[in-house]
């Protein structure tokens, strides 16, 4: 993105949250009858100013903030009889604390009409139709199966995926009620989520619920792990998908293993599609060619009926130098299980991965025309960095599966408004807490200040998210405001904040402090400010400038 439009990214991300915060200050002290001198958007000599009534508004050309000049902010200001009724300091303590507060106060409400017009936009949602389900799972153990879709979860109505799973998500451990459709006929299933531990954004660990169902449907793509199969000398390969048998149209990896369990002594008539890689100067295609194949079942069980087995717990990819290729994997692997436990499905080996993080883990492997053997796998930590120039740690397995997947078409909104509002007032106590969690831990020493950005930082995240569209502008803002909301709460001097103690101090003292103890404890506040951007543009130098 150009430098002049990402200044203007830069200055429609800035400009409307000090608008907001500045406005909270001039509505409440006109409610409260307080005098207003001065409305200022930026700072510097102003550019542009009108005079309405009693108050000057301003705009000034350096867009890093803005202030509201009231009558007796100083308690030391000399003001005449006449408009000491009128001042900030001749108001009660909860006046003072309204007009200070409101600036903070609108930019922790604003991301609520921000989340609401971003999730507005949106027309369609994911349904709440199970796809995918583990074994040995909650959603198993309720007797659930792939196509069954959650119309409602203890008599509350489901109608998304993420509706459902984040009412699951909060009830770890606790039975629920589910309303399941399946074939246009409803009953009720009840479950108990099992408990699982995930780290959130934050990296604390936070205790979920899970149902063990996945909103893909796997196509029913094959693997082949023995060579003297009927499949694999009728040219049967892994990562062939079958889509047809005797005629018989299938969509999914269940449809597959399904009528291959029904057929087990009968001739199968294949049809299957193989993949053809075609390179060009711009990207590797593929193309998928039909083929057809008729199959004897040789009557025993070895390695399968007639050899096929579905592709999505065979190795598809190594990537060299990775834990796996270490481990001695190689594509065209089968995982058979992982920590002892059965694996029939890829998210199941997932799962116990991202439990183990970087202990090591056992997982017994077959490869083509071998015997299983036995492997430890000891993921390695790694950091990904994206495209706002933050770290985030991840463990690294470095094997991807055979994957070809589809989830149910979306379905269009209904209660667009009713679901934006919704949408909007859980994302922002979401972030709310999330906010507030991370500057008290920077504040009692259980964050590190590299986290925090400059004025620096800000304009790339401008820039960054206007390239990305408007939804991911508004959230930007959103989050921003959130963080400006809070820091200006903070109980120190300059801020208003800073102001609030003083109040505070005030009535228990019950007459002002001294100029002389506003003017240190001002400085203190300051030189505190001052540190905390040096600080901060350490950081934004460090991530813009050193890669």
């Amino acid at each position: 993105m150009g430098t002049v439009t990402s200044v203007l990214a830069f200055i429609l991300l800035i400009g409307p949250l000090i608008f907001i915060h500045e406005l909270g200050h001039l509505v409440a002290a006109k409610l409260v009858d307080v005098k207003v001198k001065r409305f200022s958007i930026g700072f510097g000599p102003p550019i542009l100013r009108a005079q309405l009534g009693e108050t000057e508004y301003c705009i000034a050309p350096i867009p890093l903030g803005g202030y509201v000049s009231l009558l007796g902010q100083n308690p030391h200001e000399s003001i005449s009889t006449a408009e000491h009724e009128r001042s900030l300091a001749g108001k009660p303590l909860w006046a003072r604390y309204l007009v200070l507060g409101a600036g903070p106060l609108a930019n922790l409400v604003l991301p609520l009409f921000l989340y609401f017009a971003f999730f507005l936009s949106h027309t369609v949602y994911s349904p709440p139709v199970l796809g995918t389900i583990l074994d040995d799972s909650a959603a198993q153990a309720a007797d659930l199966v792939p196509g069954d879709r959650i119309v409602g979860i203890d008599g509350t109505p489901v109608r998304s995926w993420n509706g459902m799973r984040e009412r699951i998500s909060r009830s770890p451990n606790k039975e629920l009620r589910l309303q399941v459709e399946r074939d246009n006929q409803r009953f009720d299933r009840f479950v108990i989520p099992r408990q699982s531990v995930r780290r959130d954004p934050l990296g604390d660990e936070q205790r979920i619920g899970l149902l063990g169902a996945f909103p893909w449907f796997y196509s029913p793509q094959i693997g082949i792990i023995d060579p003297g199969s009927p499949a694999y000398r009728k040219g049967l390969r892994t990562g062939d998908i079958i889509t047809s048998i005797n005629g018989e149209p299938l969509r999914t990896v269940e449809e597959f293993e399904h009528v291959l369990g029904s057929t087990k002594e009968a001739q199968l008539r294949l049809t299957y599609l193989r993949a053809q890689a075609t390179p060009t100067q711009l990207a590797t295609f593929l193309f998928y060619e039909s083929h057809h194949a008729t199959i004897l079942p040789r009557g025993d069980e070895t390695g399968g009926n007639v050899g096929l087995l579905a592709a999505n717990t065979f190795i598809r990819l190594v990537e060299p130098g990775s834990p796996a290729a270490r481990a001695g994997l190689q594509p065209g692997d089968q995982i058979l299980s992982a920590e002892g436990k059965p694996i029939t499905r890829w998210e199941t080996l997932a799962l116990v991965l991202d439990r183990r993080r970087t202990d090591p883990v056992s997982v017994t492997v077959r490869s083509l025309g071998e015997e299983p053997r036995e492997v430890t796998i000891t993921q390695q930590l790694r950091s990904h960095r994206d495209d706002y120039r933050h770290d985030t740690e991840y463990v690294w397995f470095g094997a991807q599966p055979y994957a070809n997947r589809y989830a149910p078409d979306p379905e269009p909104i209904r209660g667009r408004f009713t679901y934006a509002a919704r949408a909007a007032w859980r994302h922002t106590v979401e972030m709310m807490t999330l906010t507030w969690t991370a500057l008290r831990q920077m504040v009692t020493l259980q964050r590190g200040v590299d986290e925090i950005s400059s004025v620096v930082g800000i304009f790339n995240f401008a820039g960054t998210a206007a390239e990305k569209g408007p939804g991911e502008f508004l959230q930007l803002m959103a989050g921003l405001s959130l963080n400006l909301g809070f820091v200006n709460l903070l109980p120190i001097p300059v801020l208003d904040g800073g102001h609030l103690l003083f109040f505070t101090a005030e009535a228990i003292r019950r007459r002002p402090l001294e100029q002389r103890a506003r003017e240190i404890a001002s400085a203190i506040g300051l030189f505190i400010i001052l540190m905390l951007l040096l600080i901060a543009l350490r950081n934004d130098l460090a991530r813009y400038w050193t890669d």
